[in-house]
């Protein structure tokens, strides 16, 4: 019977969770581009992402700084990688999405390098397809903070950023998706389009 009550936990935190996602996601997501017409310094480009011992999850990045709060300094962002895009892609790897909203501080503003400090939040979706997996977690909210060095190319309106992070789960053990693991490292090849 406890077996039971456990598994009637897991799926109602599952649907509370998913309800939320879906009532908050949108209006992030709208407030996100609504606000690059503010932007000083906007970069997009794509990420390719490493989670330890696990998957190759690859897609978009995008970062903006506004032009009245600390310029080029502090960026607001939001990144979706995939392993439908990585490992899954042409393979039976399970596909996974995650979607980030971020803040990150960069450090020695007036040099083409910088040290990168991060803090992201967002949800974590891995689609099991199978209708006899649908009690196993597949969801989870994300926390995850995050260092790295970013290099801007003084000519061109390129720049790359490296950095590694670490998601904290906050689910207890049998409650958060299987694929989910803490250690991440990534690479984002960014486009400026908007400089001062």
């Amino acid at each position: 019977m406890k077996l039971f009550k456990n598994q009637e936990d897991m799926i109602y935190n599952k649907i509370k969770n998913e309800t939320l996602i879906l009532k908050i996601m949108p209006s992030l997501i709208f407030i996100f581009f609504a606000s690059i017409t503010q932007a000083q310094t906007l970069k997009v480009g794509p990420r390719i992402q490493k989670t330890q011992n696990m998957y190759w999850e690859n897609g978009i990045s995008a970062q903006y700084s506004f032009e009245n709060f600390k310029p080029n300094q502090f960026f607001v962002g939001f990144d979706f990688v995939s392993s439908r895009l990585g490992t899954a892609f042409n393979s039976n790897a399970i596909k996974q999405d995650n979607y980030l909203l971020s803040a990150s501080w960069h450090f020695n503003k007036n040099k083409p390098y910088h040290f990168v400090t991060r803090l992201n939040a967002g949800y974590f979706y891995s689609d099991l397809e199978e209708d006899m997996f649908k009690e196993i977690p597949n969801t989870a909210f994300l926390v995850s903070p995050e260092i790295g060095f970013s290099y801007d190319f003084k000519k061109l309106p390129i720049s790359l950023n490296v950095g590694t992070g670490y998601y904290i789960i906050t689910e207890k053990d049998g409650y958060s998706p299987g694929t989910l693991q803490p250690l991440y490292f990534h690479l984002d090849i960014y486009y400026t389009f908007f400089k001062p």
